[in-house]
């Protein structure tokens, strides 16, 4: 009997080290992806922000888009934040299809004025990033 809680003590001991362990790694994942679309803005590379924040947000809705999937990477004290993550994919999603549209210049503006709105929404990506991963990580 005392075999078989240790062996489901250290079973639940690795599934919550693995699940914070995929959680930051997906976390260290978005990050560069958005290194990458700051690059690309910075560079003036339209491609390459398309590109970007085309794969910066599949992973980001992969990772934050599902409130059952999100909280079960969250320690037990953390669940409820799950909710947040949600709120940031759909603020994320939001702000990419800004961004895609200044890229295809959907409303036929001048360069500036898209290039400005593309960066806008960029900043309002980090910001959602950031909220999201300062409520679940934070004691705070």
């Amino acid at each position: 009997m005392s075999e078989s809680v240790i062996v489901a003590g250290l079973v639940t001991l690795l599934f919550s080290s693995l699940s914070a362990y995929d959680l930051k790694s997906n976390m260290l994942l978005l990050n560069a992806e958005l290194s990458e679309v700051q690059r690309a803005f910075i560079s003036s590379d339209q491609k390459g922000v398309d590109e970007s924040v085309k794969r910066f947000a599949k992973h980001a809705q992969d990772l934050l888009g599902n409130k059952e999937k999100f909280a079960a990477m969250l320690p037990d004290k953390k669940k409820n934040k799950a909710g947040e993550a949600v709120m940031s994919a759909q603020i994320i999603s939001h702000n990419v299809q800004i961004i895609l549209d200044a890229v295809e210049n959907k409303y036929n503006q001048s360069g500036q004025v898209r290039r400005e709105e593309a960066q806008r929404a960029y900043t309002y990506i980090e910001h959602a990033c950031f909220r999201c991963h300062n409520l679940v990580r934070d004691e705070y």
